[in-house]
């Protein structure tokens, strides 16, 4: 494998309202007041009726003052936090929507439950949000996944 899979502990903040992916005023509103308090976003993923956002752990003691300025600035929004998440990165992989779909289906193969995934094409960066705890085997199979996929790339 070109580059090892880093590991970074996150959480994930999910911002319900219905109707939110039509409403770009607010939905802009948002990504401001994260800028506003100093909190970088890792991956977001976003719904009809939903936002979510990857914050790395670190971050966490400014998430009280972002939750805060959102409930005053948008009203009808239910926000949940899930802890104990890791977001794995594999970085330099230059990897196929094909690679991407063996990792995921062996993924959830072995019943591991995906939080989030994300592939950056323009920075050659697949990412994948799984329950801590799980990193290890995931980091595995992604890992066996990738060289499987090298060695049939040699092989050709």
């Amino acid at each position: 494998m070109k580059n090892e899979i880093r590991k970074i502990p996150v959480f994930r903040i999910t911002i319900e309202r219905e109707k939110l992916a039509k409403d770009k005023k607010n939905v802009c509103r948002i990504f401001e007041l994260l800028e506003t308090c100093g909190i970088p976003c890792e991956c977001i993923a976003i719904n009809i009726d939903w936002l979510a956002v990857i914050i790395r752990e670190s971050e966490l003691g400014k998430s009280n003052r972002f939750l805060i300025l959102l409930r005053q600035t948008l009203s009808r929004i239910n926000v949940s936090i899930d802890r104990d998440m890791v977001l794995l990165c594999m970085v330099g992989e230059q990897i196929s929507s094909r690679g991407i779909g063996m990792v995921t289906s062996s993924l959830i193969m072995q019943g591991i439950e995906i939080k989030m995934q994300r592939y950056l094409q323009c920075r050659d960066r697949f990412m994948v949000c799984v329950a801590a705890g799980e990193e290890d085997r995931v980091g595995q199979i992604m890992a066996e996944v990738m060289e499987s996929r090298d060695m049939h790339i040699q092989s050709n």
